[in-house]
């Protein structure tokens, strides 16, 4: 796998203005966003969509409201329908077997975890720890900038991938903290791109 889009917790609830925790700017980059997923369809390239699937009374609810609670509308993908890819779901408690371990070509992956880290997903951390995203180009995007796409961003990097961080496409809590996490993005080894960069 040559490169992978990681596009993070692009959910109602984050990106919609009405959602349970509404990521100030989310609603700026929508149009970033679309632009990046019809890339994928049109280039086939297999996208990773790591998002939160939340239960009642999760021991989140102690630092942020309420949100993404599975089987919920805010708990649903925003681009419910991109990229146009064959699709493939892992639960947060996917049992896998060793056919399962890889990642194909020109496929959308839908990576639901009950806490922060997209390798919170069993799928997705046992495939890191086979080495599976080391040297891989990837393209990540979504939100929010200073808790899952900087959690990610800094996982990615430490598992040996090429990151690159499209920041244009992505917005975070508040000013302080996502200024301070894309410094520590960057030291980590992530390069920021624009969303033009791919989308001509």
């Amino acid at each position: 796998m040559e490169q992978l889009f990681i596009e993070v917790d692009v959910q109602v609830d984050f990106v919609d203005p009405a959602g349970a925790l509404y990521v100030p700017g989310s609603r700026e980059i929508v149009p970033n966003i679309r632009r990046l997923l019809e890339y994928a369809t049109q280039r086939g390239i297999t996208t990773i969509s790591p998002m939160c699937a939340h239960v009642v009374n999760d021991s989140e609810f102690q630092q942020f409201p309420p949100h993404c609670i599975e089987g919920t509308p805010g708990q649903r993908r925003y681009f419910d329908g991109l990229p146009k890819l064959p699709r493939h779901i892992w639960p947060p408690d996917a049992s896998l077997k060793p056919a399962d371990l890889s990642i194909e070509p020109g496929q959308h992956y839908i990576a639901a975890k009950r806490t922060f880290p997209m390798f919170a997903n069993p799928w997705l951390r046992a495939l890191r720890d086979r080495g599976a995203f080391r040297d891989v180009d990837c393209v990540v995007f979504g939100v929010a900038t200073d808790v899952c796409v900087r959690i990610d961003t800094l996982d990615l990097c430490h598992a040996g991938a090429h990151v690159r961080l499209v920041t244009d496409a992505i917005a975070g809590i508040t000013r302080e903290d996502t200024e301070r996490a894309l410094q520590e993005m960057r030291e980590a080894g992530a390069r920021f791109v624009r969303t033009d960069e791919f989308v001509a």
